[in-house]
């Protein structure tokens, strides 16, 4: 495997080209901040970001990157005992906290803007496949890869009513308790509810300029996600499924939480920038546990060992690891993946959890005990994952603008999406299919499997 290179001439090129978008786009506060977040922390790209030499492509990515995949200027060092991550705890005030940034909590139920579904959708007609030997434990080994035609699922694609990167950009996605699919927006300040049908319901998020970040269903009947502020400010909002919203900030200051998750202690886990991990429970008390160093977080999940699993980047992209923690608060061994830029990660149908390495067009699977093995996903950037309804896992690639599914032994196959835009998370829905969103062009997507 090759592991990508890196030059200041090119960061220094990287960083030129985005004050120029700065300045001829003049894009909106909160995007403007996020991606100056991700310029100060020396943002490391691989090379497969550049598209044929051109720079303005790399800058377009680091736009979609500064969203919301980790990273960020402020980093705080913290000691730790051995093995065990000393906790912060907050209670909430009554259930209720003061909103991020000085601005006031909001309880209580929000204007909602609704749409219906387009009548029809688009069936996607192109397919690669790939089989491919796993690579064990990273080691070189030689692959056989064999092509065969697959037929497309159909793909249908939901507008939202606000469309383009800057305006609403939808992020992570989730099935929620009542039947519907809940979704966040990156910079819209808005949560959104999608039915199976296509029906768009959506909520501001609580505090004014912040951005929704992850999506989770909560085991107390309503949807968890995290929240941004312009400014530095973060919280773990609720919602309910009335559209009634909650916000618990976050202790740590400039701690921009990255994912939301649901470990098997049915509390809601999330990842932070500042180098911690947090636990909230359905009463909005937040533990935060801090990791030694100063690594940036990302995706997080409940594993199938009963620990919290979350995807890691210790400052340079070759040292990327997957941490596990225990609901009480234990620190287990991280397991490195040199060479890796690492995307989603979920607990899939086999017991196993499964990862993406986005920067390398793999996707990996890990057993409980720490073996990996990784798959040639049959496309380039594999960023999403779920375990779908079928078996298999699905994963959404924003290199290809596709969808794609690989079975437990590694058969990858990919399914063009109708719409060019940018793809970003996947889950399995209520109704057996598979959804997605897709940031670039403002619309959820949904892979027809019944």
């Amino acid at each position: 495997m090759n592991t990508p290179k890196f030059d200041d001439p090119f960061e220094d090129r990287l960083s030129a080209a985005l004050q120029h978008l700065f300045e001829g786009a003049d894009p909106p506060e909160l995007v403007r901040a996020r991606i100056e977040r991700r310029l100060g922390a020396k943002l490391r790209l691989p090379r497969a970001l550049v598209v044929s030499g051109s720079i303005a492509a790399a800058a377009v990515a680091v736009v979609a990157l500064a969203a919301g995949s980790g990273g960020g200027a402020h980093r705080q060092r913290v000691a730790t005992g051995p093995g065990r991550a000393a906790p912060t705890t907050v209670e909430p005030d009554s259930g209720v906290v003061a909103g991020v940034g000085g601005g006031p909590s909001v309880t209580g139920g929000a204007a909602a803007v609704t749409t219906a579904p387009p009548a029809n959708g688009v069936a996607a007609s192109r397919h690669t496949t790939t089989t491919t030997h796993g690579v064990d434990a990273r080691a070189t080994t030689a692959t056989t890869t064999a092509f065969a035609p697959v037929p497309g699922p159909h793909i249908t694609e939901f507008p939202l009513p606000n469309q383009g990167f800057a305006e609403g950009n939808p992020d992570d996605i989730a099935a929620g308790p009542d039947g519907n699919l809940w979704y966040a927006e990156q910079f819209g300040g808005r949560v959104g509810r999608i039915s199976t049908s296509g029906s768009v319901t959506e909520f501001p998020d609580g505090t004014a300029n912040a951005g929704a970040i992850g999506m989770v269903a909560g085991q107390d009947g309503n949807m968890w996600f995290g929240e941004w502020v312009n400014g530095g400010g973060s919280a773990i909002g609720r919602i309910t499924p009335a559209g009634a919203v909650t916000e618990f900030a976050v202790p740590t200051p400039n701690s921009a939480v990255q994912e939301v998750g649901r470990g098997s202690d049915g509390n809601v886990w999330f990842t932070e920038d500042a180098g911690k991990v947090g636990r909230v429970t359905s009463a909005g008390v937040i533990t935060e546990y801090p990791l030694p160093g100063s690594p940036m977080l990302g995706y997080i999940t409940g594993g199938p060992d009963g620990n919290v699993w979350f995807t890691a980047t210790d400052g340079p992209a070759n040292s990327a690891r997957i941490d596990r923690i225990t609901p009480s608060g234990t620190l287990l061994p991280s397991i490195a993946l040199p060479g890796s830029w690492l995307g989603g990660i979920t607990t899939g149908p086999d017991g196993n959890v499964w990862f993406t390495d986005h920067g390398n067009g793999r996707v990996g699977r890990i057993t409980p005990s720490g073996s990996v093995t990784e798959f040639a996903a049959g496309g380039a950037g594999p960023l999403g994952i779920t375990a779908g309804p079928d078996g298999n896992l699905w994963f959404t690639d924003d290199y290809t603008n596709s969808v794609g599914r690989i079975t437990p032994a590694g058969a990858a196959a990919e399914f063009p999406v109708p719409m060019k835009g940018r793809l970003e998370r996947i889950t399995t829905g209520p109704d057996g299919n598979v959804w997605f969103t897709d940031g670039g062009a403002g619309e959820i997507g949904r892979v027809d499997l019944r």
